[in-house]
Order: structure tokens, then sequence, then C-alpha cells
């Protein structure tokens, strides 16, 4: 073929590669008429994978040789690799002063001759390979053919190299999308402005339809059908600062209505791809650790025996009463103390003692007055808080009701037993402004009705009154 034909090729080329689409047959045409034009006997087009294995892509061979079809570019010598990486075209031909990595792609590529050009990113890593070779003797290319070939690749690596570089992004973007969808955490990002749904991972997606049911959605319609504007709970305030920049992070947790699940969520703003603002909400469940702080805070607070609260919840609901009626009412502590406790436990055992205890939790509960207000304090002592418009004479009366009930027998699995209990009242405001000081009084006037014998109750203000002789039977009522 003559220089005229060779020059033409430039421009021929020059016209097929002006494409913004990369086209394959375009590419088959182009790798076709460079081994025509300089007679190679077959050109192929290598593409690294995410592993930098590179694989063939293309071929076009005027007749039949051994072809490689995958082969790791880093099992060629790193100093070739390098001046590969830096060269317009490399050129190689098979004789016995080959460098190891000239040697090395010439026994890969099973070719006497190689042309290469590489597709490079901008840390000079190789991603892309042109390949021209020659199978059988002799010299590929005339010294002068040199110049036009480097044209011709440059043109044509330019070409290949878009898809390559496209390959590349979606190498990137496939594997950023599948740790994102294999984290364990939930994420989507929406406009920040219009709420419409920008991206969402498969896992924060498969609840509701899929990524198809998100994507260019507005998000609450999504996540809240039926709802007619954005979130009450939308934390947007929080994420931008008072020039309306992006600002910190924001933490808070949620619970998912249609089946009660957990998540910690992580609202952030920030700029999205294309410049816009953006609104990224990831969550993790926390399902598990919610109900492990539940029963955490279960057994903090609540006797494991009968059920009822403990003395820790007593104080903190007590502070909460005080200061809720503080100023507007009054409000009672009755302290319970069994008495005759102890002789159902030397009698039939602890167990009995313990079902005892839990039948008595039982009955308390059952009592109107007292449902959601007892308490165990410990060991055989209970704690009722009573508040609203009750007068002392209504507590007077259900002291007296719950010793009608100690009159008679509980039977328990061992047998019948019988018990009752001393009654102690602390009033508030009179008798004390924290609960520390309501419980000590209660339990002191508990102690006035145990040193006259039991079954009773005493007001503390009425234990000066209680000691009197000509009072007592009167502020003692015995069951």
């Amino acid at each position: 073929m003559t220089d005229q034909s060779r020059d033409s090729l430039i421009w021929t080329m020059a016209e097929m590669l002006v494409e913004k689409q990369v086209d394959t047959a375009i590419i088959n045409k182009s790798l076709d008429l460079i081994c025509k034009t300089f007679s190679f006997d077959g050109a192929l087009v290598y593409e690294a994978d995410q592993a930098h294995d590179f694989n063939l892509m293309e071929r076009h061979l005027l007749h039949e040789f051994p072809l490689c079809e995958t082969f790791a570019i880093n099992s060629i010598d790193p100093e070739f690799r390098s001046h590969m990486a830096k060269s317009v075209v490399t050129s190689i031909d098979k004789k016995e002063d080959n460098t190891t990595g000239e040697r090395q792609l010439l026994e890969t590529l099973s070719a006497t001759h190689v042309t290469a050009f590489s597709v490079v990113d901008e840390n000079a890593r190789i991603f892309g390979l042109i390949v021209f070779l020659k199978t059988g003797s002799g010299k590929a290319l005339l010294d002068e053919d040199h110049k036009r070939i480097s044209v011709l690749l440059a043109m044509l690596g330019r070409y290949i190299g878009v898809r390559v570089y496209q390959n590349k992004i979606s190498f990137a973007k496939n594997s950023l999308e599948s740790i994102l969808d294999n984290t364990g955490i939930d994420i989507y990002v929406n406009d920040f402005h219009t709420h419409k749904v920008l991206w969402v991972n498969k896992s924060m997606a498969a609840p509701y339809g899929g990524p198809s049911a998100f994507l260019g959605k507005v998000c609450w319609q999504v996540l809240f059908p039926g709802q007619t504007g954005p979130c009450e709970f939308c934390p947007q305030k929080h994420l931008l600062d008072e020039d309306g920049n992006p600002s910190k992070v924001y933490i808070w947790d949620y619970q998912r209505p249609f089946d009660g699940s957990w998540f910690r969520v992580f609202s952030a703003a920030f700029r999205w791809v294309d410049g816009r603002l953006a609104h990224v909400v990831s969550s993790a469940d926390i399902t598990d650790n919610k109900r492990n702080e539940e029963l955490i805070e279960y057994l903090a607070n609540f006797d494991s025996l009968t059920g009822l609260p403990n003395r820790r919840k007593l104080i903190n609901d007590c502070t909460i009463l005080i200061d809720h009626i503080q100023n507007r009412g009054n409000g009672y502590l009755l302290f319970f103390d069994l008495d005759g406790f102890k002789a159902i436990n030397d009698n039939y055992g602890h167990d009995s003692g313990d079902e005892f205890l839990i039948q008595l939790g039982e009955f308390f509960l059952g009592i109107p007055m007292l449902k959601n207000r007892m308490y165990r304090h410990g060991g055989d002592e209970f704690v009722a808080l009573i508040d609203g418009s009750v007068m002392k004479d209504n507590i007077r009366s259900l002291v007296n009701f719950i010793h009608e009930r100690f009159k008679k027998p509980w039977s328990l699995k061992k047998g019948n037993v019988f018990c009752n209990t001393s009654v102690g009242v602390a009033c508030y405001p009179e008798d004390g402004n924290t609960s520390e000081e309501l419980i000590r009084k209660a339990d002191h006037a508990m102690y006035e009705i145990k040193k006259k014998g039991g079954a009773g109750i005493c007001f503390y203000e009425e234990i000066e009154a209680f000691d009197s002789p000509a009072n007592n039977p009167v502020l003692l009522q015995k069951s």
C-alpha cells in the first residue's frame, strides 16, 4: 500500500471516530483497516475489570492463531508497564535482547511482533490495551510507518478510552452500590426542596416494592401513603447552618408504624452530583437493641416476683407526682407492712411465701383505687401513691376494705394461711416535699401500728394523738 493511501487512512478513521457514542462496529472496522494497511495478522482490544485483569473485548483476525482471552497486567514486569503507560505507542519485535517485560508480553500474546496503545487513567495506570500483532517472522512495521500508526492508535485509543472510562465508572458505581446494599443500613437520598427521591439502596426499598417504587417519587408519599405533606418529624431544619449551608449529621430514633420496627436514623445535607442540595437519610435497624433496652428498663423498675413497680420506680414516680400536684392539691403515700408473713415462710417454705406475695400483688392491682399506683418496696413491704380529690376518710375506707380481705384465708398450694397488714400514711405537702421524706414518715407511722399489735392504720400527723390512750380507739382501727 502506498504512502498516500496510508495517509488517507488517517482522514478516513478521523471521520469514523468523531461519533460520541462508542460503537463496536466502528472499532472493528478501524481494526480491520489498520491490520490490512500495515499487514498485521490481527488486532485485539483488552479492558481491565475490577480485579485489574485484562479481558478480551474485541478481536479482528486475518487468520487463526492462539488467543489470550484474559491476563493479569500485574504479571508483566512493572518497569515495562510504566514504560507502556508513558509511551504513545509501544512497538516490540521478538529478538534475543528483548527486556523481561517485552518478552512477557510477546509470550502472553503468542506474537513475534506487538504494536500497542495503552489507555491510562490520571494515575498512569493502564485500564485498556489496543494490540496489533504479527505471528510470523520478520519486522512488522517499516520505520516510516511508526508516526502514522501512532496517530491512528492515538485516535482509536481516545475513542475506546471513552468506553473504558464509562466501564470504570460503572464498576465503581456498582461496587459502591453493592457495598451500600450490604452494609445492613437503609439509605435513600432526596432533593432537599422537592423531597423527590434521587437514589435508594435495595434494603431500604425492599419493604416498599423495590427501587422503582422510590425513584422520582416524593419520599413521604412512598413511606406514608395518603400523607399530604412533609413529615412533621423531618429533621431538615437541623441540617443547615445559619447561612443555609450543610452542617452536621443529625441523629434520631424512629419507629416504623406498620410493623413497629425501630431505626436509628442519620440525616445530613450535602451537594448531589449535579450540585443541587440533597438530603441523605441512612438508618440502622435497632429493634433488638430497643427491646433489650426495654427489658433492661423493665428489670430496673419492676419487681421480678410480683411484677409490681419496685422502689426505684416508686422514688421516680413519687417525685413526678409531687411536681405534678404542687400548689394544686394533695397526695398520700401508704406504706403497707405484712403482719405474720414470717410465719408463712417458716411453716410452709419460701416458695409458699412467694406464692402469697404474688397473690397479694394481684389483689392490690384489682382494687380500682390502687390500679397502677401500687409498688413493692421490698420484702413484705408495699407502697401505694394516691393523689387527686381524695379525703382522709377515703383512705381509711380503702384500708378498711383491705383489712376485711385479710380476715379471710389466702389459699396456697400447701394450705390456707392467714396474715394481716399494718399501714402508715404520709400526706403531701404537710408531711414532706420529697419522695424519701414521705416514705420515711409513712414508714414511721406504720411502725406505730406495729407497736400496738398491727392490723391498723396511722397517719403520720396523728402519731402524737395515736399515743394518747384516750384517742387510741379512734386512730387505731383494728381489723
